[in-house]
């Protein structure tokens, strides 16, 4: 039989989470469905639990190399994958039941390319959601490749998260991820949402994000050089690409690049560099703000304002919708 999706998940030293993983794929012994599995150089028990999976059911495919990142585990599961479609899980994370099903009948009855589902913040004894912008019943909706690429600019509703959606294999296979960078996602999703003509968007949480202190997301370093880089290619690319949108991208790229530029003097040289090079590509919203006033400036105010921004926005932001977890 066909396979209808390719389940992609890298793991490497999960043990104590990849069970949860993968008991809720739900999809484990279907012939439509394949879950394949990228040992990264595991050092722990993660392995073993792989391969008892493995052993358990047919559909379940274990590929073992050597530790190269979470780039190269996906574009070696990407490699293997058969299906008409790739869904990309982290092994620490977990997903709602018949989640795969959900995004892949909405693809199908909707003729996308790409389909995304909304996700909680999952911490120890509670979930975050962002209701900001719709509610998790709301119906679910079709964004054109244009409406798609302008919400990943503006980093609301959709993210630069390679997990939580579908993808059209046939377009994942065309960009493959790019080895030995953190914030991977920035330098890809772009690629993806140009080569899609319908993004559809599914309301309803579908995927657990684990929040843990010590995952990759959390320790930074050379990760934040990574996601600059990543949204300076993302920039140019729309740039040349979608010239309607480029203050947009110049804009994220720009806040990005000053919120890090006190990280060190790679990161404020970084900042100057793109202060200067982009300049006329910032959008006049973002010039007229005082902190750009201020930073373009290197003005002595600029710490007594984001002192002043951080209080002003812990007194109006909206919090995210917070669920408690049964104990």
């Amino acid at each position: 039989m066909p396979k209808q999706i390719s389940v992609v998940i890298p793991v490497y030293n999960v043990e104590q989470y990849l069970r949860q993983c993968l008991d809720s794929l739900g999809v484990q012994g279907r012939e439509d469905v394949e879950v394949i599995l990228v040992n990264d150089g595991s050092t722990d028990g993660s392995r073993a639990i792989c391969a008892q999976y493995q052993e358990r059911y047919s559909n379940v495919i274990l590929i073992d190399k050597q530790n190269g990142g979470l780039s190269d585990a996906r574009n070696k599961g990407t490699e293997a994958a058969t299906g008409e479609y790739i869904c990309y899980v982290d092994s620490d994370d977990w997903l709602e039941p018949d989640a795969i099903n959900t995004l892949y009948e909405y693809a199908i009855a909707n003729d996308c390319e790409i389909v995304q589902g909304s996700f909680y913040y999952a911490f120890n004894d509670y979930l975050e959601h962002n209701d900001r912008y719709f509610k998790a019943d709301d119906a679910p909706f079709v964004l054109t490749r244009e409406e798609a690429m302008k919400q990943l600019l503006k980093n609301l509703y959709v993210k630069n998260f390679a997990w939580g959606r579908i993808y059209k294999t046939s377009i994942a296979k065309a960009h493959p991820f790019p080895f030995g960078k953190y914030f991977e996602d920035s330098y890809w999703q772009h690629l993806m949402i140009h080569d899609c003509k319908r993004y559809g968007v599914i309301c309803k949480p579908l995927y657990y994000y684990r929040q843990r202190p010590n995952s990759i997301s959390n320790n930074l370093g050379k990760r934040y050089f990574d996601l600059n880089q990543g949204l300076e290619s993302r920039l140019l690319f729309v740039h040349e690409n979608y010239p309607e949108l480029t203050e947009l991208a110049a804009n994220r790229l720009w806040m990005s690049s000053f919120r890090m530029s006190n990280r060190g003097p790679e990161m404020k040289e970084l900042f100057e560099d793109i202060n200067q090079r982009y300049a006329s590509w910032f959008g006049s919203d973002l010039k007229r703000t005082m902190l750009y006033k201020l930073a373009s400036r290197d003005s002595v105010l600029v710490p007594l304002y984001l002192f002043w921004e951080k209080v002003d926005l812990f007194i109006h932001r909206q919090p995210l919708k917070r669920i408690k977890i049964s104990q």
